[in-house]
This record gives C-alpha cells, structure tokens and sequence, in this order.
C-alpha cells in the first residue's frame, strides 16, 4: 500500500471514527478506564518511535494505533448498552461486518457476521411487510451515495417482533460506484409498543363510544388488546362468582387460532380462580410450569394456551368480570403491558355498565308504562264495582278509599324491592298494618318467598278485602278476635305451588253471606293463574289461596 493510500485511508478511519463517535460518546467515556491496558502501551510506543523519526510511515502506525484503540472502545461501548448494534456493508463483495447486537437483532450467527455475510443474510430478518419499504430506501441510499433512516420491524422465527431504528450512509470510490454502507440500528421496541398502547387507548375510546351492545363492546376490547400487545388470542367474560363460572363474550384472536366465546368452569383449567376471586391479577409465563394450571395444562395448550393474563373486575366484593390475553408462545410481560390490559379492562366495564344501565332504562320505562295502565283499570275496576254496590255516596267513599290505599301500599312494596317481584312477608304485613290495632291480632308464618307483580297485587288485595270483612263481621270485630296467616311452598322448580291460609277464630259465629259484593268476588277470584276456597265455619273464617311459581 503505497503512502499516499494509507494517508487516504487514515483520513476516512479519522471521520468514521468522529462520525460514530457523535451517538456513543457518552458509552466511550464510561469506558475509557476499563480499557484494555496493552492499547495503552502499544500507543505509548509508537508516540516514541514518532519522537525519533519524522516518517510518514510512523505517524500512520501512531494514527493507526489511536484509531484501534478508539474502536476498540467504542466497540465495546456500542455492545455493553445491548440494543446498538453496527454493521459495516462492503457492497463490492457482498460482505456485512456486523457487530454481536446487530447480528443477534436480526437472528446472524454472530461469528459469521464477524467474518462477513451477505446481505440476504440480514434482510431474511426484515418483517416481510416490511421489506420492501426498507429495501427502497436502502436502494435510494445507494443511488445517491445519501443517508439512511427509519424505523421498521424484525420478525424473529419464534414470532417475535422487534422495533428498530436504522441510521447509515452510502459512500462511493472515486468512480462514483457504490463502495461501503455503515451504520447503526438501535432497539426502540419499547418505546413503539408505549406509543401504540397509547394509540390503541385513543381507538378503544372512540369505539366504545358508539357501541349499545355487550358483545361488540367485549370484542372491540379484545381486538385493540390483542393487535397492541400482538397476542394470539385476548377477550372479556363476564363471572358468575358463586358458581365460578365465565360467559366468555365474542373475542378477537388470530387467523387460525379457535374461539373459546360461551361458558367455561374456571376449575377446568386449574386454580388460579382463586386469585382472581381476591382481586389478583394472574400472570402465567408457561401453563406447563405454574403450579396453578400444570395439571389442566392439556386442556389450556389444546386451547392454544401457553401464556395467559386475567385481569379481575371486582364490584362490590365480588368478581364480576375478568379481561384475558393468551399467546401460544412465550411472552415476558412487562408492567406496562399488564396495567394496559388492566386500563382497556376498566374503560371496557365501564362501556358494559353503561349499555346494562341503558337496557335497564329502557325496561323500566316500559314497565312503568305496562303497569301504569294495569293500575288505572284496575282503579277504575275497583270504583265501578264499589259504587255501583254501595247504598250511598259515604258507603261508597268508606269502602273506595282503603281498596285504594291496600292498591298503593301493594305498588310500594313492588317499587321498593327488586324490579321482577316482590316478598310475600311485605305483601301480608302492609296489607294488614291498618288493622293491626293490638298485640296478638295477628300471628304470620312463612318462608321467604318472592312471587311475581300479578300475584303480589292481586294478594295484597284479597289480604285487604279479607281484614275488612273480618273488622266488620269476624274475628277482628271483637277485642279478643285474632288471624292467622301462614304460607309455605311446595314442591320445586316447575312444579313448585305457592300456598296460604288465612284462618280467623275468636270472633261471633260466623254464617255464610246471603249476597256476595264486589269484595267477595274479589277474594273468589283468587291469586293470578291460581286458585282460592273460602269456608265459613262456625268458629271463623277460613280461605285458602294456591298460585303456582314454576314455569
């Protein structure tokens, strides 16, 4: 090599080094103490013999020596951060020189990248929906002996996908022909994946923002999960606590990869519903390995199951939901990633709630419109049949007025418990609270029992018309009179009957009516869909009600 070549490629060593020592001079400076002593030497020397001799060829050995060293660290500085790699591309002979990093990132064997590889080698790392983008940028690059830079992904074989950025430039020979092409790439997965967490938190929002059902809520949820984090398979089910059981809603997975929407027994696929029953986020790197799902481990991997996340929602004590995330691969989960599925788990119930609020809405009005107009015929029932039985205006109000009051407090009792029913203690006890003038008037005994809106008003009313008559002629019109009243249930399921007898006793002796008013049509009517029998023995009043609860 003659001087003047050396000179040459001195000089392009000085600005490759000043070039790459622009992004790692911090990392130089860290380990410019820990450098291997011998450089030092190897320096000193050649500064001495540069001392002794004005030779050309000895301040090229000295510049050589500096810029070895320099490398060196360098070198090292750029391996020990574990995300810069460098490569080095002589396009003449197709031959990538490639740091460890940079050969690791794009799946190399490291020793071949040391001694040279093509550069087919690396693009095979390229996301394949990524390649050509790259591969005309790297081609303009060439072109136009210009720089590089951008940010694509690598695939790996095991499916894992990396974030990098890629800086270098194209230089040409004297020619003007392409020569050499360095660079550096850097790792910045992490800081895409923040940056489409965030973004996938920004959709979710506007897609749950237009969505009035449980399902399409639940499966716009686990979409965004599963395309942030790139899992195979992620969705919302909703938890029945007692029965540890989950209706898994429509869930979003990968392309060949089955759905597991409908209901499944959480102890089928091990215990770790017992964590989730605490409130526990469950994290489980290997279904295999975690002693809460090795034993059911089949039925998980037959599932696609190798990773799973389940993120709890707990409503008042009690777990109601649980958002999940599966990969049928290895995944290391990152704290940012779980409190994502735990942020996407949060806004998904609060879009449920509202849509369950809304369904409720819609369901009492109509309710309240249905039993609007059921009570204003059966008013308008009651004052037809009391006027038209009463021998006067006074007898009218005297009997109207509490038939009106029994239908109020019946409509309390109905409001004031759940939307579907109403319990048969409140309906006894409210309808003969205006007779209860002593202790001992009435002794009342039964189960919990709730029956539906018909049979509470219409037993509310018989109870009612059945106290009048027993102030004006039975038991309760003397002081030592008193009722029983006591109701079980038989049977069970559809064939479950509810029964109550009303039995009077203490009071005059009792003969049956000569004319039946509107009152005692009322009580023979019975409970909706059932059956009354009315006895009037000596002793007092007896009337027997049956309704049947199943169906």
């Amino acid at each position: 090599m003659s001087v003047e070549e050396l000179a040459a490629e001195n000089a392009r060593l000085r600005a490759l080094l000043r070039d790459a020592g622009l992004d790692a001079r911090r990392l130089v400076q860290r380990q410019m103490q820990a450098a291997d002593r011998d450089y030092q030497l190897d320096l000193a020397g050649a500064v001495s013999e540069l001392a002794a001799s004005d030779d050309l060829e000895s301040e090229l050995r000295v510049s050589r020596a500096a810029l070895a060293l320099s490398e060196e660290r360098l070198a090292f500085a750029v391996e020990a951060s574990g995300s810069l790699g460098w490569w080095d591309w002589d396009i003449t002979q197709d031959r990538v020189y490639a740091g460890e990093t940079f050969a690791r990132m794009y799946e190399v064997d490291p020793t071949v990248a040391a001694a040279g590889a093509p550069i087919l080698d690396f693009i095979d790392g390229i996301h394949p929906d990524d390649r050509a983008f790259v591969g005309e940028r790297i081609e303009h690059a060439i072109a136009t002996a210009g720089e590089f830079r951008e940010e694509y992904r690598l695939l790996s074989g095991d499916g894992t996908v990396t974030w990098i950025y890629a800086r270098g430039r194209c230089y040409h020979d004297a020619q003007g022909r392409p020569s050499r092409y360095p660079g550096i790439a850097i790792d910045i997965t992490e800081r895409k994946s923040a940056e489409q967490r965030k973004d996938a938190l920004v959709e979710l929002g506007d897609r749950l923002r237009d969505l009035d059902e449980v399902g399409a809520i639940a499966y716009a949820a686990a979409e965004v999960i599963a395309r942030a984090l790139g899992a195979t398979r992620a969705g919302y089910g909703l938890v029945d606590h007692a029965r540890e059981t989950v209706t898994m809603q429509p869930d979003w997975r990968m392309p060949g990869t089955a759905s597991i929407a409908g209901l499944h027994r959480f102890r089928d696929y091990g215990s770790f519903i017992d964590d989730l029953k605490r409130g526990e986020t469950v994290i489980i790197p290997d279904v295999t390995a975690d002693p809460r799902t090795r034993a059911m481990s089949d039925a998980l991997l037959g599932l696609g199951i190798r990773v799973l996340v389940n993120v709890p929602i707990v409503e008042r004590g009690r777990l109601a939901a649980v958002a999940f995330v599966h990969y049928d691969r290895a995944h290391a989960w990152t704290q940012e990633e779980v409190a994502f599925v735990r942020t996407v788990a949060d806004r998904t119930q609060a879009a449920v709630a509202r849509v369950r609020a809304e369904e409720q809405q819609r369901w009492l009005n109509g309710e309240l419109s249905h039993r609007l107009k059921n009570t204003l015929a059966m008013v308008q029932s009651i004052a037809t049949q009391t006027l038209r039985n009463a021998a006067d205006l006074d007898a009218a109000r005297e009997d109207l007025v509490p038939r009106l009051i029994a239908l109020g407090k019946a409509h309390d009792i109905l409001l004031a418990g759940s939307r579907e029913s109403a319990e048969v203690t409140d309906i006894v006890t409210g309808a003969l609270a205006l007779h209860a003038d002593g202790v001992g008037r009435f002794a009342i005994d039964g189960p919990t029992v709730h029956v539906d809106p018909a049979v509470a008003l219409s037993l509310s009313l018989i109870l009612h018309e059945l106290a009048t008559n027993a102030a004006k002629y039975g038991s309760l019109s003397q002081a030592g009179g008193h009722v029983s009243v006591v109701w079980a249930v038989d049977g069970a399921g559809e064939d479950a009957t509810f029964r109550l007898t009303w039995t009077e006793r203490g009071g005059p002796t009792i003969a049956p009516p000569s004319r039946k008013g509107f009152g005692s049509r009322l009580i023979e009517r019975g409970l909706a869909g059932g059956t009354v029998r009315t006895e009037y023995a000596p002793e007092g009043v007896s009337c027997r009600l049956e309704a049947p609860l199943g169906g």
